[in-house]
């Protein structure tokens, strides 16, 4: 076990310890006091008074110091655990999870997750070492004190356990899922909300978002409705138990008489404590279980136990290699990407040229087939590896709300600002950084809404090519593009031909003219359908 966090838990049962000393300890002073002794008599106590009263305080702080330490850093841990799974189930494993759940249990799911360590265990070893320590001091004192209050000490503790965490469960459940029900409709309005009002769509995802929302309130409240009845008992068990220690604790010392009726008042702030880690639990274990759940999400692609390198300078190869997702297939593909070639891959929208893309990036594994790398089958190789040397361009690339550094850095953490501003240039995006009066310090907005078209697909080119991949891999990229931006478009990406392999993926006949070689993509067909007409043939697009 984590060191801090035992040095932690001791400082924290300290600190609790300390708060029933100073209650029992003034108890006895006020009673000796009263009966006017000499002040020396009364030293230990008075000190002791101060010594609990100022040891709570700082073994309080040292036991948060400690725990929330061990508890923020397992949060760091679950949250990275969190990304690492969403990485690797991306992006086959993640089309049925929604964009408000995922976000939802990103930050919601981890934060609660760590009440489990400081709100949950920590309170119970806290209180069930007061209890024994107050029962031992009482067994000491008065057998028969000692006897009610470890009777009233465990009876708050079973109806605690057994009691309140069974009527909280299924509340706390449906307040979990009703927090991410409410996280993706927020998500669904945040992202939609210009089109939706447009449409005047809106009304039936505000009406959800609401119904959520009151849903969330409703399990909140039965909740602290459970959590006050249990406040209540505590108060009321402690009234009862004290009313016992005065009727039949006989023959104890007058002295002792504060100690021992006091006794229960000094546990009750640890048994509240308690109540309150069962109120909590349930949604702890929901929370933890939701996580849990992205521990199943589906892998794609199987990574090598032990992965071969590639050659530096080898191309990729692909040999009758058919893509697709689980429900539909593409015909089989064979081709050979060497640096200076240009290979334009066609077929209808739809037919699995994307697919393919990320195929060929190892985010997704081929239906069946080969692809080499090097001379190396993707199969042995790793995954960041293919993707260091094959870098792909979406047609809609995820463009971050915040500055134009920020989003170059994406592909190039520790890249300077020189060789940034020289990716702009040479993407074409020089003018456009001259206008800027902040420069690479501009924030873009939501998706680059506050750049045009054009000016995103160069950004989104300029992150590919900081990335410094042998091939390269540009989908649609004269898609949303008027004739003279598509024909600079492609200009720029034939430049880039001496220094990489470039696949071309488009519907566009005119920008398929320019490649050295045309790979057709049609969806597999049964034996006995008719054969697909050939596409015709067209010009290419001026480049004057």
């Amino acid at each position: 076990m984590n060191r801090r966090l035992i040095a932690g838990a001791i400082l924290g049962c300290a600190a609790q310890l300390s708060g029933v000393g100073l209650l029992l300890t003034s108890a006895w002073l006020i009673v000796r006091a009263a009966e006017h002794p000499p002040v020396l008599y009364l030293m230990v106590a008075i000190v002791s008074v101060r010594f609990f009263g100022i040891g709570r305080a700082v073994f309080r702080y040292g036991e948060r110091l400690l725990t929330h330490h061990v508890a923020l850093s397992r949060m760091i841990d679950d949250r990275v655990r969190v990304y690492r799974n969403l990485e690797r189930a991306a992006p086959a494993g993640l089309p049925r999870q929604r964009r408000g759940d995922i976000i939802s249990r990103v930050v919601s799911d981890v934060t609660t997750s760590q009440d489990g360590l400081l709100r949950i265990q920590l309170p119970w070893i806290y209180t069930l070492t007061s209890c024994a320590v107050v029962v031992a001091v009482l067994a000491a004192v008065s057998p028969v004190a000692a006897l009610v209050v470890g009777a009233y000490s465990l009876a708050c503790l079973t109806v605690a356990r057994l009691g309140l965490a069974n009527a909280v469960r299924v509340d706390s459940i449906a307040a979990a899922e009703a927090r991410s029900t409410m996280s993706a409709q927020s998500a669904v309005l945040a992202s939609t909300s210009r089109d939706l009002v447009a449409y005047g769509a809106a009304a039936p995802f505000t009406h959800d978002l609401h119904e959520a929302i009151d849903a969330q309130a409703r399990t909140q409240l039965r909740t602290g409705w459970f959590a006050g009845l249990g406040a209540a008992l505590v108060l009321l068990s402690t009234g009862v138990a004290t009313a016992l220690i005065a009727v039949s604790a006989n023959g104890v010392r007058p002295v002792m008489a504060g100690v021992v009726l006091l006794a229960p008042v000094a546990l009750l702030e640890p048994l509240l404590s308690v109540f309150e880690a069962e109120r909590l639990r349930p949604a702890v274990l929901a929370a933890r279980s939701r996580l849990d759940q992205l521990d199943d999400l589906r892998r794609p692609v199987v990574e090598p136990l032990v992965a071969t390198h590639a050659a530096v300078a080898g191309g990729l190869a692909l040999h009758g290699v058919v893509a697709g997702w689980d429900s539909s297939l593409t015909t089989p593909t064979s081709v050979t990407l060497e640096r200076g070639s240009i290979v334009g891959l066609s077929g209808e929208s739809g037919v699995g040229k994307s697919t393919l893309a990320l195929t060929l990036a190892k985010l997704i594994p081929p239906r069946s087939g080969k692809l080499t790398l090097g001379g190396v089958d993707y199969r042995d190789l790793d995954g960041q590896d293919v993707r260091a040397r094959v870098g792909l361009c979406g047609q809609d690339d995820v463009l971050f709300d915040t500055t134009l550094r920020e989003n170059l850095r994406v592909a190039a953490p520790d890249v300077d600002d020189d060789r940034l501003r020289s990716i702009l240039t040479r993407v074409g995006l020089g003018p456009l950084l001259e206008r800027m009066p902040a420069g690479l310090e501009t924030p873009i907005g939501n998706h680059g809404s506050s750049l045009s078209g054009g000016e995103r697909q160069r950004l989104a080119m300029a992150r590919l090519l900081l990335g410094e991949h042998q091939i390269l891999i540009f989908d649609e990229p004269t898609e949303h593009l008027d004739r003279d931006a598509a024909r600079q478009m492609i200009a720029d990406i034939l430049s880039l031909r001496d220094e990489h392999a470039i696949v071309l993926i488009t519907h566009s006949a005119s920008v398929l003219a320019v490649c050295d070689q045309i790979v057709h993509i049609d969806p597999a067909l049964d034996s006995d359908a008719a054969p697909r007409p050939a596409p015709a043939p067209a010009q290419a697009l001026s480049l004057a």
